[in-house]
């Protein structure tokens, strides 16, 4: 195919064409209108926004005309995404559409730094051990396999964060003994001098741009297109960018290594009263958290920081006494970082968060500017799309968060082609109460005699989505003692997730718990997902940052609560069907949106879902 010869539009339809005819693709209209969409927004260098439901083939949608075009201009190509899974699916996506083109490029798929072993952290590790495992790890990783995918060991992630590559790019870095060996150093030295077709994580493609302004680039200055799949986790991704953070260790580390040749009298009593006032402090912070956590009634992320007397007395403490200290850059920097969060006013927004290390952040409180100019400069093209950016059609609050361009293209969202009619049913359960704090208790005692009669129903083959973790871990252990004709598997918050849905989908009767990543994070083909039972609506737990959000409208429920709510429902309920074979349930036992409730967001959640077969009798369920 000449893929130079005609303009963009054409040259892409023939694409499809020539797909269905000579290869026997299926015709998916869906896909061919977005194509056509992401093609003008391409030539004319516009952004664009575009819902593409499960099945649309929206890879091939945006890879067929980005990738013709890209090879017109052979400047470079963003294409990032939120999970590991999603780019090594796009990494052969795009591999089998240069087939089909008859073309060549390299595609790079850039993952995070903390999917890599560092060979220098293994060696100090190995000197301190004779660990066989330590020994092991470093034959693959002196052998090229530094990928924790490529490592066939499930390691704990505490273990693993102590040997991966972090802070990449400081002086130790390029002064590093193993630079000519380290994978990921080879990587990054690419992507900031060629023209490839990259696939990295959203992470890394927010951090260049915001690093970009200080010529601290990661890709090269010749993009010419970026495309985020999954764009409903932009904003928080842009958020984690924009904040200033420290933790216990690194403020203590910083007064250490500035007294360490400190000719300063008395240094060292200085840095030990300002390291005890940050142990104090820290241990305020876990408190505040703590008490936060027992009260939640979800998994929270994001806690609040609550001034008080003690707070105050102990940060003034130790800014005045890192001002005591040699004038090191760093000690500066956390000197205007505590004036910072004592004086946040009006722009400002300070909060914690827990990672599993206490973390203290100050970010400005609206960055929807910031994002808009870093993301949709003139230079460039920029392609949003996600599965779940609308409700029920209605763009606008996705497209407020990010503070969208007003010449920018909005698509007509691309409804999904599988036969949800007839291949799926909704169960809203009328059995529990509303789960609110005072019923909680009993929320929970009466949804395992529900899950029960679900699981039956399927025997088993079901995913269980919760917001809480202490939920999950009531129902599992529920369940796990009644000794059921179906395993019952439960996410491993501590390791890589993929061991245990691997045993999800070969035991095709069992069962699988989850919360997190778990809502969007997997694709599970085949009988082995019958059903996905939602525990509870995930309603945001309230934090700091959307607190902030709910403040900025009359209407905080309807226009922020159950907008961020439908994504994550639709997310969840999306895990369900994944091809054209896939049939099943899905079951909310939360009575929040049956008949029976009249809540006002009903509707709204319910159009937003693509089944419209419904039903709030079990029975109907058994007979489908």
């Amino acid at each position: 195919m000449e893929i130079a010869k005609y303009p963009l539009e054409k040259a892409v339809k023939q694409f499809f064409n020539k797909a269905v005819n000579m290869h026997g693709y299926q015709v998916r209209n869906g896909q061919n209108e977005m194509a056509m969409e992401v093609s003008k927004a391409v030539t004319e260098k516009k952004p664009l926004a575009v819902e593409a439901e499960v099945g649309i083939g929206k890879s091939y949608a945006y890879l067929v005309p980005v990738l013709i075009q890209y090879f017109r201009e052979r400047k470079q190509v963003i294409i990032a995404t939120s999970t590991i899974t999603l780019q090594e699916q796009l990494y052969r996506d795009a591999e089998k559409v240069m087939e089909l083109l008859g073309v060549n490029a390299e595609i790079i798929l850039a993952k995070g730094m903390k999917n890599y072993l560092c060979m220098k952290r293994l060696s100090n590790f190995r000197r301190r051990s004779d660990n066989l495992c330590l020994k092991v790890l470093w034959n693959w990783a002196d052998a090229g396999r530094q990928d924790r995918t490529q490592i066939p060991l499930n390691l704990e992630n505490a273990v693993w964060n102590k040997l991966c590559v972090c802070n990449f790019g400081n002086r130790h870095c390029q002064q590093c003994a193993f630079i000519s060996k380290c994978i990921y150093s080879q990587m990054r030295r690419k992507l900031l001098n060629g023209n490839q077709i990259v696939i990295c994580n959203q992470n890394m493609l927010v951090s260049h741009l915001v690093n970009e302004q200080f010529e601290r680039r990661i890709f090269s200055k010749s993009i010419s297109t970026i495309i985020v799949d999954e764009a409903h986790n932009l904003e928080p991704r842009f958020r984690d960018a924009f904040k200033q953070n420290y933790t216990k260790h690194e403020l203590i580390q910083a007064v250490k290594k500035c007294t360490k040749y400190s000719r300063i009298k008395n240094s060292n009593k200085i840095a030990e009263t300002v390291k005890n006032d940050i142990l104090r402090l820290f241990q305020n912070f876990r408190s505040q958290i703590n008490l936060q956590q027992k009260q939640a009634d979800g998994d929270m992320t994001a806690f609040f920081f609550q001034q008080n007397s003690e707070t105050n007395t102990l940060m003034r403490r130790i800014r005045k006494n890192v001002t005591l200290l040699e004038n090191e850059d760093e000690l500066s920097e956390i000197y205007y970082f505590f004036r910072e969060v004592m004086n946040a006013d009006k722009k400002q927004i300070v909060w914690l968060e827990k990672e599993p290390e206490i973390h203290l952040c100050v970010c400005k409180k609206d960055i929807r500017p910031d994002i808009s100019e870093l993301l949709f400069c003139d230079r460039k093209c920029t392609i949003l799309t996600s599965a779940t950016i609308s409700n029920s059609g209605d763009y606008s609050y996705f497209l407020n968060c990010i503070s969208f361009p007003k010449n920018g293209i909005i698509s007509n969202p691309k409804k999904s082609p599988f036969d949800y009619d007839n291949k799926t049913i909704l169960y809203c359960s009328t059995a529990l109460p509303i789960p609110n704090p005072e019923q909680r208790t009993e929320y929970r005692q009466k949804s395992v005699p529900e899950i029960l009669k679900l699981l039956e129903i399927t025997d088993g083959r079901t995913l269980i989505l919760f917001t809480s973790r202490k939920d999950m871990d009531y129902v599992y252990t529920k369940l796990s003692n009644l000794h059921l004709p179906y395993k019952i598997l439960k996410q491993n918050i501590s390791f890589s997730q993929e061991h245990q849905l691997e045993k999800f989908r070969n035991d095709v009767n069992s069962v699988i718990l989850g919360t997190g990543t778990y809502w969007e994070g997997i694709n599970i083909e085949g009988e082995s997902l019958s059903q996905v039972i939602i525990y509870r609506l995930p309603f945001p737990v309230p934090d700091p940052i959307l607190e902030y959000r709910m403040s900025q409208t009359q209407h905080p429920v309807t226009d922020v609560a159950v907008p961020e709510m439908i994504i994550r429902l639709r997310q969840g309920a999306g895990r369900l069907i994944r091809s054209e074979t896939d049939k099943g349930i899905v079951s909310i036992l939360d009575p929040r949106i049956s008949s029976q409730s009249r809540k006002s967001y009903r509707a709204s959640v319910l159009n937003s879902l693509p089944i419209k077969n419904r039903t709030e009798n079990i029975e109907e369920i058994r007979i489908f």
